[in-house]
């Protein structure tokens, strides 16, 4: 977590705003210019130095709105848009973080018990903006996964890991008839698609155009994210989506459905809850699974972000919606 501001970036004596670090003062500039003023209403709350190659101002205006700022290694002004940097800029802050987004995948997304990182409460503290984008671009470096309609599944099944054996396509089109409503319930449950047990849900996310349940099968090592996408109004689209496999099912094609690793990532960074509220038991016994529980819901903030203008353009504009 940045150390507390009032000992990282004062004003001195001739007005001038200073960085202190590492006993060190280092004066911000735009243009090269002296900075001795920020926009009306922002003051800064959070100093990155060390987690990205370029320092981290992050912003917030008293009206609540936040927004950052990039600079270079000689606190000259850059940029308060990731995507404004140069190529080189964007790929080598997306580098920095490439090791700890490959953790993540494996301690979090695809984990049968999903564990914190160590260094997620820093990543998090860029912002949950930033984060979004920053896991979004490394997302790209990827194939997309493979995402299939029932009418697409082969004959033959298929299969969620080398060596288990395929699921035949009813057993997928069985669990997309239960994943309607299943983040509204207390204690969701459903049957392994392999049999034999019954797997204990928790509620994960829930937005307006997106709610997923997760659930672990020990047994066949597998992790599916079952639930809804709200493409538009009055839409609702049943999907499932394997990690291992980087596998989406979807009743109907929808580009909100190839969301779901980006939106899944983001919340695991930027909530607790999704991690550590996650039930150690993944499954339930035959004589128990009616039995309701108590899983809290793990939620992804969806409010807007905005930035201010680039230095000498007063008027705010949003980043993102």
């Amino acid at each position: 977590m940045p150390e507390a501001l009032q000992d990282k970036v004062v004003p001195a004596e001739d007005g001038r705003i200073v960085v202190t670090f590492q006993g060190q003062s280092h004066t911000l500039t735009v243009n090269h210019r002296p900075l001795v003023k920020f926009y009306p209403g922002w003051n800064p709350f959070a100093l990155h130095v060390s987690l990205l190659p370029l320092p981290l101002l992050r912003l917030r205006h008293e009206r609540g709105t936040e927004a950052f700022w990039f600079f270079d290694p000689s606190f000259n002004y850059r940029a308060s848009r990731f995507a404004a940097l140069a190529p080189e800029e964007r790929e080598a802050v997306v580098e920095a973080l490439a090791p700890f987004f490959k953790a993540l995948v494996t301690s979090a997304l695809e984990a049968l018990r999903p564990t914190t990182l160590q260094l997620t409460e820093k990543v998090r503290n860029l912002g949950r903006v930033l984060c979004e984008e920053l896991v979004d671009v490394w997302l790209e470096r990827f194939p997309p996964p493979g995402c299939f309609t029932p009418q697409m599944l082969p004959q033959d099944g298929l299969s969620f890991r080398a060596g288990s054996p395929p699921l035949k396509a009813t057993a997928f089109l069985q669990l997309l008839s239960v994943a309607r409503g299943l983040t509204a319930k207390t204690s969701p449950v459903i049957l392994s698609p392999y049999g034999g047990a019954i797997l204990r849900g928790f509620p994960l996310l829930r937005l307006p155009d997106m709610e997923l349940t997760r659930f672990a099968d020990p047994a066949a090592n597998i992790v599916l994210y079952i639930g809804t996408v709200k493409p538009s109004a009055g839409a609702e689209i049943a999907v499932i989506y394997c990690p291992q496999q980087d596998l989406i099912l979807m009743e109907e094609d929808t580009d909100l459905a190839r969301l779901i690793p980006l939106r899944l990532l983001s919340l695991f960074i930027g909530n607790p809850d999704a991690v550590e509220m996650a039930p150690r038991e993944l499954t339930v016994d035959f004589g128990k699974a009616g039995l309701s529980g108590a899983f809290a819901l793990g939620a992804a903030s969806s409010l807007p972000t905005s930035v201010p203008s680039l230095p000498g353009d007063w008027p705010n504009r949003p980043n993102r919606t």
